[in-house]
């Protein structure tokens, strides 16, 4: 496997044509106004690395042929000289050494090459969609030769820990641990250095090794774990200062840190830190176009920074419940103006079968344009719960109250009370539909759908075949799922079915990705237990600077 530098974009068209292509997710406008159909676009990350072993045999090959040439006269000169009678040159027959032996041809991929590119096929998603991927940013530091050692065994670890379930070799379990045992080193030494602190190559690091915790944590204890990495990459964010957001790469990695930052900040029901939004505003005012996931995250953060003024009024009643409400009222109709201005390429297709029951729910599901499309409506509809029950315990609580500071038959607050509960269960039936697609579900010929599209997640498969290293569930599919499962499942509201259902599929995820934390919030949810390591304030304490 080789780099092969940044690829185009192109549709096949345009770049058999040599023009230029707006890549428009359905399809480019040059083929749109020359009349033609437009064939579609490659996967970046498919092109990012090429397959050498072919090209490496040819060189290998060509090498030997020009070393046998070379020693061939010194062979037949000597021969010549010893008899005059031969006029002509003859070349000296090939020795057995010189042959180029099967075993020598067998050029086969390391164990830690596989392991690279089991981790970008897995989990790195290219920016050729109609948004920003995930981690894309791997292929611009190739490209600029900035990946360091410490990146390179951050993804070998988890690389490692995936490929060894894959192909059932647990015997490379601990290579793995020895290359996150590297990463950790070498991290720590970039994060002790002025200059390999700034560095993308040491941030991406760290949120990689965030991921490795996912993989591994068998316990609440791995939870922490994870978010000791992550509020890590925080107080990297903001070591390097705005200088680190003037490139696009930068500005990417600082919006990969801010939603682990969400996600971590909501669990312990604090706000983001001031610096991590004031460089998001400053990041924002460098870019030429907002993309719609910087908007949805915009609406997020302020959903955090709520979420962090709610829970502290329980104990300070700062706020009035009305003042609390509007403001709640206000972010979930951000929420809600994005679901009803749906960008271009991040419409999804439901589809409507009556077959598995086990991994569709309630007869239908969706497809979507990719999983990180598809991880990003996840993470409004989980703020969207979240928010939900916010007002409507606001609500039924300011109503038990001795003095309600709302009228007991005010319509206005009936409607709240019951739109928020409609909310929340109709958030919940969009995460379950969502499943099938991240586990790899196939598409049975004889269901139908809402409506056509011919998008790249159109072949599903249910099994690989024999000879298929790896497995049909991308990884990044359980990856995202964990959390918008756990949620869906762990609701108040949440019936027994539903339950069952989040469990059963928690189970799937561990069981075909070996993702651990899988089956520990599988079993949260079955047993109904509460995560209690985010309320130990172990974090918390030791972040400064979080905005009221």
């Amino acid at each position: 496997m080789v780099f092969c530098g940044k690829p185009s974009k192109s549709c096949h068209a345009c770049r058999a044509r040599k023009t230029k292509c707006d890549a428009l997710p359905h399809g480019c406008t040059q083929c749109q106004n020359a009349g033609r159909q437009c064939p579609g676009y490659r996967a970046q990350v498919d092109v990012i690395f090429r397959e050498e072993t072919t090209t490496v045999i040819k060189r290998a090959k060509a090498k030997h042929e020009k070393a046998r040439q070379k020693a061939a006269p010194i062979s037949t000169a000597s021969s010549s000289s010893s008899s005059s009678s031969n006029s002509s040159l003859e070349l000296a027959p090939t020795t057995p050494s010189q042959r180029i032996s099967p075993s020598y041809l067998n050029i086969t991929p390391s164990i830690e090459d596989r392991a690279a590119a089991f981790f970008v096929s897995n989990y790195v998603i290219g920016d050729s969609g109609p948004t920003r991927g995930h981690l894309d940013q791997l292929a611009d530091l190739y490209e600029s030769n900035g990946i360091d050692d410490n990146l390179v065994a951050a993804v070998h670890a988890v690389g490692l820990i995936g490929y060894s379930h894959s192909v059932k070799a647990p015997e490379l379990l601990p290579k793995a641990q020895s290359q996150y045992t590297k990463a950790l080193r070498l991290t720590n030494a970039a994060l002790r250095c002025p200059t390999a602190v700034k560095k993308d190559s040491t941030l991406m690091a760290i949120l990689i090794l965030g991921i490795y915790e996912i993989f591994t944590g068998t316990d609440q204890k791995s939870m922490q774990a994870w978010a000791q990495h992550i509020h890590g990459a925080a107080a990297v964010v903001k070591l390097r200062g705005p200088d680190a957001i003037k490139t696009p790469g930068g500005i990417r990695l600082l919006a990969h840190v801010t939603s682990s930052m969400i996600i971590s900040c909501i669990q312990r029901d604090i706000p983001l830190p001031k610096y991590i939004v004031e460089m998001q505003e400053l990041a924002e005012q460098s870019l030429t176009r907002v993309d719609p996931s910087w908007r949805a995250q915009k609406a997020m953060i302020k959903f955090t920074k709520f979420n962090g003024r709610y829970h502290a009024n329980l104990t300070t009643r700062t706020f009035s419940t009305q003042n609390l409400l509007s403001q709640a009222l206000a972010i979930d109709g951000e929420f809600l103006d994005f679901f009803n201005h749906v960008p271009p390429g991040w419409e999804y297709k439901t589809v409507y079968t009556d077959q598995d029951p086990e991994i569709v729910y309630n007869g239908h599901y969706h497809i979507y344009y990719d999983h990180w499309i598809a991880q990003i409506w996840n993470a409004i509809r989980q703020l969207r719960i979240l928010l939900n029950e916010i007002i409507h315990a606001l609500i039924t609580d300011d109503l038990a109250s001795a003095q309600p500071s709302l009228r007991p038959h005010d319509p206005v607050a009936a409607f709240h009370l019951q739109n928020s509960f409609r909310n929340m269960h109709l958030m919940q039936a969009e995460i379950l539909a969502s499943v099938p697609q991240h586990v790899g579900y196939t598409v049975h010929p004889d269901t139908h759908s809402s409506s056509s599209s011919s998008q790249p997640w159109a072949h599903f498969r249910k099994d690989s075949g024999a000879d298929c290293e790896f497995p049909v569930m991308r990884f990044s599919g359980g990856y995202f799922l964990l959390w918008p499962l756990y949620l869906a499942g762990n609701m108040p509201t949440a019936t027994d079915e539903v339950r069952a259902y989040a469990v059963r599929n928690l189970r799937r995820i561990a069981l075909v990705t070996g993702i651990r934390q899988a089956g520990l919030l599988a079993e949260v949810v079955e047993m109904k237990r509460h995560i209690t390591v985010w309320g130990n304030g172990e974090i918390a304490s030791a972040e400064e600077d979080f905005g009221g």
